[in-house]
């Protein structure tokens, strides 16, 4: 009999989904024609990119063959690369005074081509303006999130730090646990459950923090061991938003941790410290995942390490 394979995580590192999705159109075209805003909003930069350029192509290739094939004086042409080329220049509304149209075909091929040029230059720019000018945060997340003791109580953390050097003002962090469970039937369900944190939001974010939950009798992870968490294929998902007060804008992030991204029994190294020379603090990234046995006399990091509105030069 040939063995099971293990199951796969539900979901990568940065939240995304890792679930096939059978009986939907997966084609670029079927994803243009059902969802073509979202498509281009979202799409790689390779992607978008060899799209237009395949686009630009198509479009002057079908304007070329009409001047061929409807064998429409272009001045100076001399068979169908030259429409080609005189197509580009047209849609692009580029003109040397070499290749020009010389009858009504012609003329009529350039009036329709202007126009097509001209939308399609204004939706390529408005795709790419919008792509540039969506705001995300920059927030990095820990390798590893740890359950282990901390403040005298059993804890489970993970640690996030802003990679920028501009504060999110009214950040907010949720988490969220998901695993298989089985039901009294003995259906086997994937279920969701919010994990409260013991700060779960900031008034400024600027440099690191540490986000802790209390695993009690309460916590929907009370009973939690490293065999549980295998066997139960838990995830912890990891949904984080707020301002950027440079941009004005809301910007969000998510990370998720696998079962075998969680670890017992350990804390985290401190990151934020002092220069013994200068007497500045700073926050070393170096360190980011460095962890070091729950026993370690090393201090940890506090809920939250950022800059206080009241003293721009203590930690919170």
């Amino acid at each position: 009999m040939a063995s099971r394979k293990s199951v796969q995580p539900v979901v990568d590192a940065r939240g995304r989904l890792l679930l096939e999705r059978r009986g939907l159109p997966r084609s670029l075209g079927a994803a243009l024609g059902k969802d073509a805003y979202h498509f281009l909003r979202t799409a790689s930069w390779t992607r978008i990119t060899l799209l237009f350029a395949a686009l630009f192509l198509i479009v002057n290739l079908i304007f070329a063959a009409i001047l061929y094939l409807g064998r429409a004086e272009v001045m100076n042409a001399h068979g169908f690369v030259d429409d080609f080329w005189f197509s580009v220049q047209t849609l692009a509304t580029i003109g040397y005074g070499y290749l020009a149209p010389g009858d009504a075909l012609a003329n009529a091929v350039v009036t329709v081509e202007s126009f097509v040029g001209i939308g399609l230059t204004a939706m390529i720019t408005g795709v790419f303006f919008a792509r540039f000018a969506t705001p995300y945060a920059k927030v990095i997340f820990s390798s590893v999130a740890i359950i282990g003791e901390h403040d005298g109580k059993r804890t489970l953390m993970f640690r996030m730090a802003n990679a920028r050097a501009t504060a999110i003002v009214e950040a907010t962090c949720r988490v969220y646990v998901s695993r298989d469970e089985t039901l009294a039937d003995g259906e086997r369900m994937r279920r969701i459950y919010d994990l409260p944190l013991r700060r779960s939001t900031s008034p400024i974010f600027a440099l690191s923090w540490l986000a802790t939950h209390t695993i009690d009798a309460t916590s929907p992870i009370a009973d939690v061991t490293p065999e549980t968490i295998a066997a139960s294929n838990l995830n912890l998902i990891v949904t984080f938003q707020g301002i950027d007060d440079r941009l004005a804008a809301t910007v969000h992030t998510r990370y998720a941790y696998n079962a075998g991204d969680i670890v017992f029994d350990r804390r985290f190294a401190d990151i934020v410290l002092t220069d013994p020379e200068t007497g500045m603090r700073y926050v070393d990234h170096d360190r980011f995942d460095d962890t070091e046995p729950a026993s370690s006399a090393a201090a940890t990091n506090d809920d939250v390490r950022a800059v206080s509105a009241a003293d721009p030069a203590r930690p919170g």
